[in-house]
C-alpha cells in the first residue's frame, strides 16, 4: 500500500493556545503572524505512536513523543545475547530481557524512583562471576517469566510495577537467536557474532527459529497506529532484527500509519561500516518492500563539535552527513527524506556498559518531528 505523505507541516497552523505551540515555533522557526491559523483536525490526545527497535533508541523516541501523542507503544527487540542478558536468558529460557528492561526503567512513571534505579542496577559479584555485572532488572524479568509462565505477561507485570507511561511490548515471545549470512559465505549464529568486529559484511539476516511469530499485541498496535517509528539503534541487531518475526512486515505494509525510519547519526562498527544513510534506507526498503516506508527522518547539524566527531571516527563511528545527491537517491526509493537538526547537545563521549557511545538524537526534537508528521496526515487511525 502506498501512502501519500506531505512532510512540510508549518507550525503556524498550531493554535497559540495549543500546549505544543511554543515547541513548534522553536523547532521550525517563528511563524508569520499574518498567516491564517487553524486548529488541526487531529488532537494530540487522539494520536497513536508505535516505536520499534532496541531499548535505547525506542525509549528516547517515546520520551520525546509523550507531550504529543495520547497513546505510546514500544515494540522492543528480543534477540540480544550480551553478557548480562545472555545469562538471564539461560536462567529462564526466555527471549532477551535487556532492551525491554532498559525501556521499562526509562519510561517508568518516576524514572528516578527506587524501583527504576534498581532495575538498572548492576550487581557487583566478583565471588560469583556469572552474576558480576548482571542488571537486577534482567533477573526480575526472568523471575516474573517463571512465575507467570509467559514472557509477555512478565513484561506487562513489570510495567505495572513501574507505572510506565507507555505500553512496553516484546516484539516476540519466542526464545530465538539472530543469525546472519555474510558476503564471504560464512555464517554468524547469534547476535554477539552478528555484531562482531573484523568480519565480512552482512548479506542476509534470519532467525534460528524459522517462522517465529511476532507478539500479536505488537501487530494489533501497528494496525491501529497513526505513526510507526523504526529506529534509531543498532541497525542490523536491533532495528532489522525486530522486523524478522512473522507478520511484522505484513502489518507495516497494510497499516494506514505513516511509517518513519529514524536514521542513525553515525555508522556502527561491525554492522554498518562504510554505509551511507541511503544504504541504510535501501536495506530497510528491501526488507519491507516498496511503498511501505514513507519517511526517512535524518539529522544534519552544523553544530556538532568536530573534535567530538573525530573522537567517534577514531573508534569507527563515522558521522552520517547526506548531501543533496544522497537525498535524491533516497527519494528515488520512494521514501521522503526529511532533514532536520535532531542531534542532542553533548559535552563529549560517555562511558556505557559493554556498548559504544554515539551521537544521540534529542528526544524533544524527535518527538516534535513525529508529531508534525502525524498532524500533516490530518487523520486519526481508529
Amino acid at each position: 500500500m502506498t501512502r501519500a505523505v506531505r512532510v512540510a507541516y508549518d507550525p503556524s497552523t498550531v493554535p497559540a493556545d495549543h500546549p505544543t505551540h511554543e515547541a513548534a515555533v522553536a523547532f521550525e522557526g517563528r511563524p508569520d503572524p499574518e498567516r491564517t491559523m487553524h486548529k488541526p483536525e487531529t488532537t494530540s490526545s487522539e494520536l497513536k505512536l508505535v516505536a520499534i527497535g532496541g531499548g535505547g533508541g525506542v525509549s528516547q523516541v517515546l520520551l520525546g513523543a509523550r507531550p504529543y501523542f495520547g497513546s505510546l507503544t514500544a515494540a522492543i527487540a528480543v534477540t540480544d545475547t550480551g553478557r548480562s542478558t545472555g545469562t538471564a536468558r539461560a536462567i529462564a529460557a526466555m527471549p532477551a530481557p535487556g532492551d525491554v528492561r532498559n525501556t521499562l526503567a526509562t519510561l517508568a512513571g518516576d524514572p528516578d524512583g527506587l524501583l527504576p534505579r534498581l532495575m538498572q542496577h548492576r550487581i557487583s559479584s566478583p565471588a560469583v562471576p556469572v552474576l558480576d555485572g548482571m542488571a537486577f532488572g534482567n533477573l526480575l524479568i526472568a523471575a516474573l517469566t517463571q512465575l507467570t509462565g509467559d514472557f509477555a505477561e512478565a513484561v506487562e507485570a513489570a510495567g505495572q510495577l513501574l507505572g510506565c507511561t507507555a505500553r512496553i511490548l516484546p516484539i516476540s515471545t519466542v526464545n530465538t537467536h539472530l543469525c546472519a549470512e555474510l558476503v564471504d559465505g560464512s555464517v554468524a549464529e547469534n547476535e554477539l557474532a552478528v555484531r562482531a568486529l573484523n568480519k565480512a559484511p552482512i548479506s542476509r539476516l534470519y532467525l534460528s527459529t524459522p517462522g517465529a511469530p511476532a507478539n500479536p499485541a505488537v501487530i494489533q498496535a501497528i494496525q491501529h497506529a497513526d505513526v510507526v517509528a523504526i529506529g534509531p539503534g543498532s541497525f542490523f541487531t536491533s532495528v532489522l532484527a525486530s522486523l524478522l518475526f512473522d507478520h511484522v512486515t505484513e502489518a507495516l505494509r497494510e497499516t494506514r500509519a505513516t511509517v518513519v525510519f529514524i536514521c542513525n547519526t553515525t555508522t556502527q562498527p561491525g554492522q554498518t561500516d562504510g554505509f551511507t544513510i541511503a544504504d541504510h534506507v535501501r536495506r530497510l526498503v528491501d526488507l519491507l518492500g516498496p511503498g511501505t516506508l514513507d519517511v526517512a527522518l535524518i539529522s544534519r547539524s552544523e553544530h556538532i563539535d568536530r573534535q567530538v566527531a573525530a573522537e567517534y571516527a577514531a573508534e569507527g563511528l563515522h558521522l552520517l552527513e547526506p548531501d543533496e545527491a544522497e537525498l535524491a537517491q533516497i527519494a528515488a526509493l520512494g521514501v521522503q527524506p526529511l532533514v532536520r537538526n535532531l542531534a542532542e547537545a553533548s559535552e563529549g563521549k560517555r562511558t556505557l556498559w559493554n556498548k559504544q557511545d554515539t551521537i544521540r538524537h534529542d528526544p524533544t526534537l524527535i518527538g516534535m518531528a513525529l508529531w508534525k508528521i502525524a498532524l500533516d496526515r490530518g487523520i486519526s487511525n481508529p
